[in-house]
């Protein structure tokens, strides 16, 4: 039950509103505990909303439905279920499908329709669906067992990108509509301790932007959604781990390895197993490892016992070098 803190009026007719308020909201709150501890008739209940405290008071999750009807101790058949999702850092998630069956005592669902789920900072839906609310991943975690699919409101940005394109630029950047869509066979994603979402996607997996397109058998992506950030980094996609037979493609250059891993936040990426990086102006490099870095569009190859380093240069032409006769 919600904490309420005490006060002080200095009007006798404010006591009085007050202590009616306080009154509906506890009449209130306590229907909503009945309808949690299995009051339902067996008929159901019809237009419910039902809340649901963590440990410091506030509310963790709220379920809105048009007909709620009692299967089995506190497993409930819910029509119509909108679930609004709370983080601890305040984040808002709401997710809504056609039917679910939802354990109220154990914070968890599932169903086999569609799940649709939105927020500040993406958007996602997927088939045979299942939620809980505390994990050993995070807490509110979401999985799609088939047709996942998930459209981050912002954007990968290339780590390899020309420096020149970059500089030349940057107003048209800043206004572009940014976006990124990703999709598997099978997704889960979850809120973090420390604020925002943790991704992860597994079979034929396909995540396209603006200026990038990834494609792998797996893929975790973690999203920021640090409110004391600036309003660029707000919901900004901030590190991508890929492996399984990894291709990305960007700004003329495609490149393949075993596994990927991406730092956006500092421009940086590392590709190992395998790793080549083709370029259709400077060539092709290839080796066991592979550095990326924005800044100054350069890629780094490291090479190990088996395999050296090789670099492969387009036709150049003729290369007239002193000191040769003809």
């Amino acid at each position: 039950m919600a904490r309420v803190q005490p006060f002080f009026l200095g009007s006798k007719r404010f006591l009085t509103f007050a202590f009616f308020l306080l009154f509906g909201i506890l009449v209130k709150f306590s229907t909503l505990s009945l309808l949690a501890e299995n009051t339902f008739s067996s008929q159901g209940a019809a237009d419910v909303t039902i809340p649901s405290f963590g440990p410091d008071g506030k509310i963790s999750w709220e379920l809105e439905a048009d007909e709620v009807v009692p299967v089995e101790s506190s497993q409930y058949f819910v029509k119509q279920p909108n679930l609004k999702m709370i983080t601890k850092d305040d984040a808002l998630t709401r997710a809504s499908s056609d039917v679910g069956i939802f354990d109220l005592s154990k914070g968890s669902a599932r169903g086999d329709t569609s799940l649709n789920v939105l927020s500040d900072v993406f958007q996602a839906s997927g088939n045979q669906w299942s939620w809980q609310e505390i994990s050993e991943k995070g807490s509110h975690q979401l999985t799609f067992a088939s047709d996942a699919y998930v459209y981050f409101k912002s954007e990968i940005e290339p780590v390899i990108a020309k420096p020149a394109v970059e500089k030349t630029s940057p107003a048209k950047k800043k206004n572009k509509l940014e976006k990124t869509v990703a999709n598997a066979d099978v997704m889960e994603f979850f809120a973090i301790k420390k604020g925002g979402y943790r991704f992860i996607l597994d079979g034929n997996v396909s995540i396209n932007g603006d200026s990038l397109e990834i494609k792998c058998m797996k893929m975790e992506i973690l999203v920021e959604q640090d409110q004391n950030k600036s309003e660029m980094s707000y919901g900004r996609i901030s590190e991508v781990r890929a492996s399984g037979n990894v291709r990305m493609k960007q700004l003329g250059r495609i490149c393949r390895a075993d596994n990927l891993i991406l730092d956006t936040k500092n421009g940086k990426g590392l590709l190992t197993g395998n790793a080549r990086v083709e370029d259709a102006e400077w060539g092709f490099v290839s080796g066991e490892k592979v550095e990326l870095d924005r800044e100054t569009g350069k890629a780094r190859v490291l090479g190990d016992e088996r395999a050296r380093p090789r670099l492969e240069l387009p036709n150049l032409g003729k290369i007239k070098l002193p000191g040769f006769k003809k």
